[in-house]
C-alpha cells in the first residue's frame, strides 16, 4: 500500500496490513518531526505534487519487490502542517528473511528522501522556510544506483 495523507496513521494497524503467516521478517522506518538543533522551529510544513509522488513511490515499490523479493510494502508519508514529534512517513518491508527486508527497507526511505516529489518547510511563527536537500542524502541515493541497476 501506498498512501499520501494529511492524517495520522496507526502502527499497529498498518502492521495488520503486511502481516502474513509466510512473512519471517519485517523492516520498519518511522520518521518522526524533531527539534531542529541549529534552529529552534514550531514544526514543518510538507507539500507535494501528488500525481508524480504516487507514481515515483510505485516505481520504489516495484523495483523493492523485486529486487529483494519483497512479499508486501507500505510507504506512507504525511502532508500538511506536521508538530514537534509527530510522525512523519512509515516504511514497513515484509519478507520470508530479515536481511531482504532491512536492505529493502534502507533503500525505500534513501530513495524517496531524494528522488520523491515531496517539499519540507520550517515552520517559525507563521513563517514557513524551504529546507534544502542535503548532500548526504543525495549522495546515499546515487549509491544505491550500483544495487538496483
Amino acid at each position: 500500500m501506498i498512501k499520501i495523507t494529511n492524517d495520522n496513521f496507526d502502527l499497529e494497524t498498518e502492521f495488520r496490513c503486511v502481516s502474513s503467516d509466510t512473512n519471517g521478517a519485517y523492516s520498519f522506518f518511522l520518521g518522526t518531526v524533531r527539534q531542529d538543533i541549529n534552529d529552534d522551529i514550531d514544526g514543518i510544513f510538507l507539500e507535494c505534487y501528488e500525481d508524480l509522488a504516487y507514481s515515483q513511490l510505485n516505481k520504489i515499490k516495484e523495483d523493492s519487490v523485486k529486487k529483494w523479493n519483497l512479499s508486501d510494502c507500505t510507504i506512507i508519508h504525511r502532508v500538511g502542517d506536521l508538530s514537534i514529534s509527530e510522525k512523519i512517513v512509515l516504511v514497513i518491508a515484509a519478507a520470508p528473511h530479515r536481511s531482504d527486508c532491512i536492505e529493502a527497507c534502507e533503500y525505500i526511505i534513501d530513495t524517496l528522501k531524494a528522488n520523491v516529489a515531496l517539499w519540507k518547510f520550517h515552520i517559525k511563527g507563521k513563517e514557513k522556510e524551504p529546507i534544502d536537500q542535503k548532500k548526504k542524502d543525495l549522495d546515499k541515493y546515487l549509491s544505491w544506483g550500483k544495487v538496483i541497476s
